[in-house]
């Protein structure tokens, strides 16, 4: 199931073109503000990062309402994303400011044992924070769109639910999210290096201990300007075209899987009818609810 809606997700691009302009979105977020960042316009870079997440739920929920409806207009694109706007940005914000305020505990508990030195064992210990959060309410999102689910609390429960419900389906799905990232980077990357060969090169004198040991502004120093523009370009390109896959992919997923659930229910209430109409065919109820079959 998860291979099929990886196929009915490149089906969805092809069939509604606008599903690009999330990817766009993002690539050009990535790309101003990898830009600020590394040329020291930082005020600029914050700006940008934070407006372009605010706004990134706007091309989620258009995204989602255009597959939903069977639409490929831009009335309907826009339409879509500014109904369900704050329906997708409120349990977003709620699930950022849990996690801001789990890693300022999970700071503060770590610093008064004496770890708060340790860099790299701060960062491996906040994923354990945001991977519970990724993997059980990455879903929200098709919540909120494509079963209209009202409410911060209603949406990331069913969030829950549906990832408890298909464990090995979701998992599947993370899979095959990361083979997919893997992959776009590797295209990516060749495609890069052919259009910037030659643009840069790097002292082969140096080792990997040397440049392991390097300060992150001696990198930045050895790499260049040039360098450094090229890995923003990168870093951009696999963001917007990761994006652009992910929301139809997530959406048929989630498609599919709610289908299937409404299916079987459907037959089982199918089933439940005809068994009613048989005993009545059979026999009858008594006033107190009791069944008799004629003899």
């Amino acid at each position: 199931m998860v291979l099929n809606s990886l196929k009915e997700a490149f089906s969805c691009l092809k069939r509604y073109p606008f599903l690009l302009l999330s990817g766009i979105w993002v690539g050009c977020v990535v790309a101003a503000f990898g830009y600020c960042s590394v040329h020291g316009l930082e005020f600029y870079a914050s700006t940008i990062g934070f407006f372009g997440v605010i706004l990134f739920p706007f091309f989620v929920g258009a995204s989602y309402e255009i597959i939903n409806w069977g639409e490929s207009s831009l009335s309907a694109y826009v339409r879509g994303g500014l109904w369900r706007y704050f329906a997708l940005l409120i349990p977003g914000a709620f699930l950022a400011f849990f996690g801001a305020i789990g890693i300022l505990i999970f700071s503060l508990v770590f610093t008064a044992f004496g770890g708060g030195q340790n860099a790299l064992l701060m960062i491996v210990s906040v994923f354990w924070i945001f991977i519970p959060l990724i993997f059980f309410f990455f879903f929200y999102d098709a919540v909120a769109v494509l079963e209209r689910k009202r409410g911060v609390f209603a949406t990331l429960l069913q969030s829950v639910i549906f990832v408890r419900s298909h464990p090995f389906g979701v998992v599947g799905f993370y899979l095959v999210c990361f083979i997919l990232l893997v992959v776009v980077f590797m295209v990516s990357t060749f495609f890069v290096s052919l259009f910037f060969a030659g643009s840069i090169a790097f002292d082969p004198s140096l080792d990997v201990n040397t440049l392991m040991n390097m300060t992150l502004e001696e990198q930045q120093a050895l790499i260049g300007d040039d360098g450094m523009d090229i890995i923003v370009a990168l870093y951009a390109v696999v963001a917007g075209l990761f994006t652009a896959i992910l929301l139809p992919f997530k959406a048929s997923f989630y498609l599919r899987h709610v289908e299937a659930v409404d299916d079987d229910n459907q037959e089982e209430m199918i089933g439940g009818e005809i068994i009613d109409e048989e005993m009545m065919e059979g026999g009858v109820y008594d006033e107190k609810g009791r069944w008799y079959k004629y003899s």
